[in-house]
């Protein structure tokens, strides 16, 4: 016999709107883009700069934004911060050997 009055129970009450698959999806990219964004930051100081930098600093972003939006891996916003440092220690040190290049400095 089935009760007439029965209702669901609510969803566990962590404080998330997002259901715990979607934060786990998310929890997985992070990891996995804040790792990629990171080894882009390090290459992009030794070989093509514009290139690499870009892909760290525009990955890092998004990985920024996901902890933000879904706050699931809150500790690897540091690896995406140091991914952003990277790609502008690349870019600068990129326009100095420009700028030297082009100066003929030897």
């Amino acid at each position: 016999m089935e009760n007439p009055e029965w209702t669901p129970p609510p969803p566990p009450d962590d404080g998330s709107i997002f259901s715990s698959g979607t934060r786990e999806y998310y929890a997985a990219e992070i990891r996995r883009n804040s790792t990629k964004a990171l080894v882009f930051g390090i290459l992009s100081i030794f070989c093509c700069p514009p290139i690499f930098a870009y892909y760290a600093f525009t990955t890092a972003q998004e990985v920024i934004a996901n902890i933000e939006t879904y706050e699931v891996e809150e500790n690897r916003k540091g690896l995406a911060q140091a991914a952003k440092v990277l790609s502008i220690v690349g870019i600068v040190l990129w326009v100095i050997g420009l700028i030297i290049r082009i100066a003929g400095v030897r």
